[in-house]
């Protein structure tokens, strides 16, 4: 190659190196309608819902305590002291268990003395019914006077008189010893201890306190203006003191015919089965009951909707912006947790948590692509 033949190439060279750096140093034209400046929010897929027309049935609210259904105060049947006290409170027991036994000695002397008397007046009646067998031959014989056999079966009748009184007396020490103690009259726990050992009680005083949770009652409230729309045989749905993330269910039995003066609430009465013993007696319970005519609309998650100067909102992304739209809430579904609204349409989407406030009006791009 001559030295000419250099200096061209060297040239084509250069200017190739020129055209690519202009090339590379180029900026792109963009393809996006809105400035790079502009201010967005980036979300995820899992931060949006697409609404959708839905049935949802009226679900009216409630609110009530947890009530034993049987509970038993167990008391005292005879004068005494207390012998032993063998349960402690919030202690299950079994139909018949002893509970509380009072001291039993004076009855056992008592019950030993009404049995020797009985024993002497069969013993005496033994006698004076010899005695009559004896006088009845000899008054048909003339030995005896019609008087002396009217003292005889007179004496007869006394003593059977006094038999009859013993073994009454043995009843009564009988029953009077078995008083002394006292059993649990069906299985249940024991929600109260009212005495110790030691103490003198008389008759009626309390002991204990019986209840049965097997079965348990939720004495509900509901406003008045929709317990026209309950019947008994429905379903109370809800959670109670300590079981936020569990639902139990009873079935309505009855229905107060009145409503509070105060408060304009009507109390609702459930059975609710309760095997596992897990509600107890004085917890508060939340719930609804569901109404079974449906109806039909736009529904959107619970968490969705904002409280905004007395209004609800929702946010809705439309044009790629982020809009608040005002909406009037209707039925709600508390199980599924959605509720019917209008001004807003089948299909859109819906930020599933309210944004801050400076994000309303600007551009959405989602992390994912969506």
């Amino acid at each position: 190659m001559t030295a000419t033949h250099w200096q061209q190439y060297k040239g084509q060279i250069g200017l190739w190196a020129m055209v690519l750096a202009v090339l590379w140093w180029w900026p792109e034209e963009s393809t996006s309608k809105y400035s790079p400046s502009e201010p967005f929010i980036e979300l995820s897929s899992v931060d949006v819902v697409t609404v959708k027309n839905t049935r949802i049935a009226q679900d009216i609210a409630v609110t009530g305590t947890i009530a034993p259904v049987r509970q038993t105060l167990l008391n005292a049947r005879v004068l005494g002291e207390v012998k032993q006290v063998s349960v402690r409170e919030g202690q299950s027991v079994k139909a018949g268990q002893v509970l509380v036994v009072q001291d039993d000695r004076d009855l056992v002397a008592r019950l030993q003395q009404s049995e020797a008397s009985l024993l002497t007046a069969k013993a005496e009646l033994a006698l004076a019914q010899q005695n009559l067998d004896r006088i009845k031959p000899l008054q048909q014989q003339n030995y005896a006077s019609n008087n002396d056999l009217a003292n005889a079966e007179r004496q007869v009748d006394i003593r059977h008189a006094q038999v009859k009184s013993a073994e009454v007396s043995v009843i009564q020490a009988k029953q009077q010893l078995a008083d002394m103690a006292v059993r649990a009259p069906y299985a249940g726990t024991v929600s109260e201890r009212l005495v110790d050992a030691g103490q003198s009680v008389a008759p009626n005083t309390p002991l204990l306190k019986l209840v049965d949770l097997s079965q348990v009652e939720l004495v509900a409230q509901v406003a008045a203006t929709e317990v026209a729309a309950i019947k008994v045989g429905q379903v109370i749905y809800f959670t109670a003191d300590g079981y936020a993330d569990q639902t139990f269910a009873g079935r309505i039995t009855r229905i107060n015919p009145v409503a509070k003066a105060g408060s304009r609430r009507v109390d609702v009465y459930a059975l609710v089965n309760n095997q596992k013993g897990l509600l107890r007696g004085g917890l508060f319970a939340k719930g609804y009951v569901r109404d079974d005519q449906a109806q039909q609309g736009v529904a959107v998650p619970f968490s969705a909707v904002q409280e905004r100067q007395g209004q609800k909102v929702v946010h809705v992304i439309r044009d790629n912006r982020l809009v608040a739209q005002k909406v009037n809430v209707g039925r709600r579904d508390e199980a599924k947790r959605l509720a019917l609204v209008t001004g807003l349409q089948a299909g859109e989407r819906v930020l599933l948590l309210p944004p801050l406030p400076q994000n309303e009006g600007r551009i959405v791009r989602f992390k994912d692509g969506r």
